[in-house]
């Protein structure tokens, strides 16, 4: 099976640098431009199927790469970290929002990650696009890839609009 992970493009609170969480924030005119060029990136390729967070960003990206090329299943398992009382602030040290008690645990995250991924594993799907956030895509892939140390939230990162392709059996 091949899964091909894409972060949602770019919002107003990406440029600024404010935490959206599960905040429904709208894709900016740059961030419609970014899910054009993955159409067009993706457009010769068949996809089974497009999972996507049913957050607005997320969502809005999957339909403009979709188009109407195949079914695209909201799943809330792809929903961002929930960021409780740290959503829409600016952070300037990461370690506010580890700490703070509102926040979706880690572990609570990586669960979410871990069935998700168990569910394509036994989908019988070839080819499946996710469209998602940042912070489960992390996760996601740590579950492709069957990593078993913690996820390093600082060390891959996909940027907005852009897309790593996967093959597991």
């Amino acid at each position: 099976m091949e899964i091909i992970l894409v972060r949602h493009g770019e919002t107003n609170w990406n440029l600024t640098g404010r935490l959206m969480g599960q905040q429904d924030i709208v894709l900016n005119e740059h961030g419609r431009e970014q899910a054009l060029e993955l159409r067009e990136k993706l457009a010769d390729i068949g996809f089974d199927c497009c999972y996507s967070s049913p957050l607005l960003r997320a969502k809005e990206t999957a339909e403009i790469i979709c188009e109407g090329k195949c079914q695209i299943i909201l799943d809330k398992r792809l929903m961002e970290r929930y960021g409780g009382r740290m959503e829409g602030k600016i952070l300037g040290n990461w370690s506010e929002y580890d700490d703070d008690e509102t926040v979706e645990t880690a572990e609570e995250l990586l669960s979410r990650a871990k069935e998700f991924v168990e569910m394509l594993k036994n989908s019988g799907y070839e080819r499946v696009l996710v469209v998602s956030h940042s912070g489960i895509l992390k996760n996601v892939r740590h579950c492709i890839l069957d990593l078993s140390d913690p996820v390093d939230y600082r060390a891959w990162r996909l940027g907005n609009g852009e897309l790593e392709a996967f093959s597991i059996s």
